[in-house]
């Protein structure tokens, strides 16, 4: 029997990540440094507690009334808690994700709760077009 393919196999362990307790100016830094639209925020043990993505920036900074450097000084305002899914979700469950939350990327966890890896549109194009390859 052939193996399943799952989250482990085709996220990227790589990760750019943003602390909670970091300013908008040390993320924005990250993003553009990174050439990413987003990026995972964890807390000091390393559990996932949200996604920081350029909308989330904007949104914040088209609220003030004027873009000073003090305002890259304040803390992040990321969206909290958002989808995720393990590090043995199969392929066929993670597609499914993309398509009910029409999402860039999905955070991947181990069974605490800690962010391992991240899956991108492109990590899923990837496996796609191998598989299809295969037949």
């Amino acid at each position: 029997m052939a193996e399943k393919t799952t989250a482990r196999d085709i996220m990227s362990s790589k990760l750019v990540v943003a602390r909670d307790d970091m300013n908008l100016e040390e993320a924005v830094k990250l993003l553009v440094n990174n050439k990413i639209t987003g990026l995972p925020v964890v807390d000091r043990s390393g559990k996932m507690i949200g996604i920081l993505s350029e909308y989330d920036i904007i949104a914040h900074v088209g609220k003030e009334k004027t873009v000073t450097a003090d305002l890259f000084k304040t803390g992040i305002k990321y969206s909290a808690i958002v989808e995720a899914v393990s590090d043995d979700t199969p392929l066929e469950d993670i597609l499914n994700k993309f398509i009910q939350l029409k999402c860039r990327r999905l955070p991947v966890i181990d069974g605490a709760g800690r962010l391992v890896g991240i899956i991108s549109r492109r990590d899923i194009m990837r496996v796609l077009y191998y598989r299809a390859k295969l037949h």
